[in-house]
């Protein structure tokens, strides 16, 4: 029993949570017809983006948010840089 505990202490230690790593923002496009800002990212040199509908947050609220991991990503970049 022991032994799991200390596999599992083990495991949750050594992986590393998204809070910890800073996100690299790649670019901003602003889609003025549509009222809408798209953020690209690079975090550990993967890929995400963010689209803000209404531009409502300014790049430090993004980022703020992205840091806290408030704030859902998807994956890849959908307007290319």
């Amino acid at each position: 029993m022991t032994k799991f505990f200390i596999l599992l202490i083990c495991l949750f230690t050594g992986t590393p949570s998204l809070q910890d790593v800073k996100p690299e923002l790649i670019c901003i496009k602003n889609h003025k017809s549509r009222n809408t800002c798209y953020y690209n990212f690079k975090i550990e040199g993967v890929k995400y983006n963010f689209t803000d509908i209404g531009c409502r947050y300014t790049k430090a609220q993004i980022l703020t948010k992205i840091e806290e991991g408030t704030i859902a990503l998807g994956k890849g970049w959908k307007v290319p840089c």
